[in-house]
């Protein structure tokens, strides 16, 4: 691992009084990159990709810092605007290339970790890539803007899976400014697991007709990007594609200032905490033909603090066309609210009975709404805070 960091590193600080490609987007460029590996293993890539966020209007001009850095400070680009010493959470070990195409199954070990990667992955079919306990895993680290400015949607980081993608175990895994994705049609369409792992300033891209399951996991801003105004930052949901669930299980985890998903009554949805959440849940109408429901929508804790900037108060909308002779109710009862005045909890229900909307398909029905928080429902973070 020393030789490819030491490679890595010479290359760079080699580049630091110019050259590189590249175009510019949002005050850094990409710098090149290494030929795309062949290889199932990470490889190394002759330089860091570009930050998608604002750079600080104090970047600084002299290189320094080394091909990374933990300081946002210290991010730096050359005299032709390539980015030189990128911004990422934590000093990486194994730099995974642009371009990796993992073909056979593959484990992401613990001592080559932090991971960082410099452009997109694909997990080919019929290949895992598994990323174990203990293994962090990031892209680029937001870039903090010095002024008023709306975040865009990272172009970097992304694993793409068509065969399985395997994150975490028992202990803690940490997936930090990276997009998980299957939606591609011509490299997607995987089975994407995910437990006890963090996720920061992460995407996770689904799609409806691929298998999800994520449990015992914390999201914080998940899918989601950030808008400066006067100081303050409010997230709004992210425009590189909506979760859509079905036949999925997402269990015992942790959501806070994160967009929310789509899904359908198949889905598996219980004793999750949801904390100021940036826009509703969307409950897709695709009823079975016959017969109840299979998922479950219970023991969920939707919460949003007296303090949030975020605008949202919504928690869960119908989708779908409207047909009266086809209206469903979907069980969403036991779910806690952060309050128990059932008028505050109607009004951030949007269904059929919504007098505004009347036209949205089908009935969601939160009665009885619990009174506190399920036990085995994750302890809110921010206790502290009355919920509004």
């Amino acid at each position: 691992m020393k030789s490819r960091a030491a490679v890595a590193l010479s290359v760079l600080l080699a580049a630091c009084g110019g050259g590189g490609g590249g175009g510019a987007s949002n005050g850094g460029t990409t710098a090149a990159s290494a030929a795309p590996a062949s290889s199932s293993t990470p490889a190394s890539s002759s330089a860091p990709a570009s930050s998608s966020t604002p750079a600080s209007s104090s970047t600084p001009t002299v290189c320094s810092g080394g091909p990374y850095t933990t300081d946002a400070t210290k991010v730096c680009s050359d005299a032709s605007g390539n980015v030189v010493t990128a911004y990422v959470y934590t000093q990486p070990q194994t730099v995974v290339a642009d371009g990796t195409v993992i073909s056979a199954d593959t484990t992401w070990p613990a001592s080559g970790s932090p991971y960082y990667i410099a452009g997109t992955v694909q997990v080919a079919k019929g290949a895992t890539l598994t990323i174990p306990d203990g293994v962090v895993v990031e892209g680029l680290k937001p870039v903090p803007c010095a002024a008023d400015c709306i975040g865009t949607v990272p172009t970097k980081g992304i694993i793409n899976v068509a065969g399985q993608l395997n994150v975490g175990g028992s202990n803690q895994t940490q997936l930090l400014g990276v997009t998980v994705s299957n939606v591609d049609g011509s490299v997607g369409g995987g089975t994407v697991s995910i437990q006890h792992t963090l996720l920061e300033d992460a995407f996770v891209q689904i799609s409806r007709a691929a298998p999800f399951s994520m449990t015992y996991s914390q999201a914080y801003r998940l899918n989601v990007t950030p808008i400066v105004r006067a100081g303050v930052t409010t997230y709004q949901a992210g425009t590189n594609g909506y979760p859509s669930f079905s036949n999925a299980t997402l269990k015992y985890n942790t959501f806070v200032d994160s967009a929310a998903f789509a899904f359908d009554p198949s889905v598996v949805m219980q004793n999750n905490l949801f904390v100021n959440m940036v826009d509703g849940l969307a409950l897709i109408d695709a009823f079975p033909a016959s017969g109840a429901p299979t998922g479950i929508a219970k023991n969920n804790s939707f919460l949003f603090k007296e303090d949030s900037p975020n605008g949202n108060r919504q928690v869960i909308a119908a989708h779908g066309t409207y047909d009266a002779s086809t209206v469903h109710t979907f069980d969403f009862s036991n779910n806690f609210w952060g309050v128990t005045d059932n008028t505050t909890i109607q009004s951030r229900i949007l269904d059929s009975t919504n007098s505004s909307s009347p036209r949205l398909p089908n009935v969601i029905n939160y009665a009885p709404a619990a009174t506190a928080a399920d036990p085995a429902t994750p302890a809110d973070p921010q206790s502290g805070t009355p919920n509004i």
